[in-house]
């Protein structure tokens, strides 16, 4: 479902910024508050170890292996790591878009194949491809908000002239 922002955006005031972070429909924070909590509390638990358990020759070597740590995070650079991660995203995208089922290939194979200009053939073709037409609103309408507002409704579909 998608969520607007708009009437909190168009409002130009000090509060405004804060609002929409501090929302929690459709927020960024909703996907991420887990592992945000996880990270907090692996902090705050390495953070009392170190403050509170830790001798001075045992914070010595804490401190050297976190610099140690430091030092070699750019051996593999961030923007490599990204750019995998951009290219699974665009192959599962264009993957998810590729497998819908078009009815372009289909409706010219049916117009190549079923040869004939008399009006029973026609009327073949035409129909063949007003059922694909239909299948295909019918497969929109389960994965589209936008198209099952539109075609709420088998009749709607119906009433459309998409029978």
């Amino acid at each position: 479902m998608t969520i607007t922002y708009t009437l909190d955006v168009s409002k130009s005031r000090f509060s405004s910024f804060g609002k929409l972070l501090l929302r929690w429909r459709g927020s960024l924070w909703k996907s991420v508050y887990r592992e945000l909590l996880f990270w907090l509390a692996v902090y705050s638990i390495l953070s009392c170890i170190y403050r509170i358990m830790l001798n001075d020759e045992q914070k010595i070597l804490f401190e050297n292996l976190a610099e140690f740590c430091f030092k070699y995070t750019d051996f593999i650079p961030l923007t490599f790591i990204l750019g995998f991660y951009v290219s699974l995203v665009v192959n599962r995208w264009w993957d998810m878009f590729n497998n819908i089922g078009w009815i372009d290939n289909i409706a010219l194979y049916i117009a190549a194949y079923i040869e004939g200009v008399e009006d029973d053939v026609r009327m073949i073709r035409r129909n063949v491809i007003r059922y694909l037409v239909l299948v295909q609103a019918m497969v929109f309408r389960d994965i589209s908000p936008p198209i099952r507002q539109r075609f709420p409704t088998m009749n709607s579909l119906q009433e459309a002239g998409i029978d």
